[in-house]
């Protein structure tokens, strides 16, 4: 089975326990938004997503050893 570590910041480190990251088990092409999915994430609070540093979309493909990063929108002004 493929493992994956996902990094969630800021505000949606709440879905991982309050951790930085966690690594997990996933299918063979499991796609970003089925691990999102699968972590309790709602979509929609998720604004900026990397798979190994690069910009990734939700139909993305995870492979063996990639690296999700998720950031949320952050507000301001």
């Amino acid at each position: 089975m493929a493992r994956v570590e996902v990094l969630l910041f800021a505000a949606l480190r709440e879905y991982i326990d309050g951790a930085r990251s966690v690594e997990i088990e996933i299918q063979p092409d499991q796609t970003i938004e089925q691990v999102l999915l699968d972590l309790g994430v709602p979509l929609k609070q998720t604004r900026i997503i990397f798979r190994n540093n690069r910009a990734a979309a939700f139909s993305d493909r995870l492979q063996d050893g990639d690296r999700l990063g998720v950031f949320p929108a952050i507000g301001g002004g």
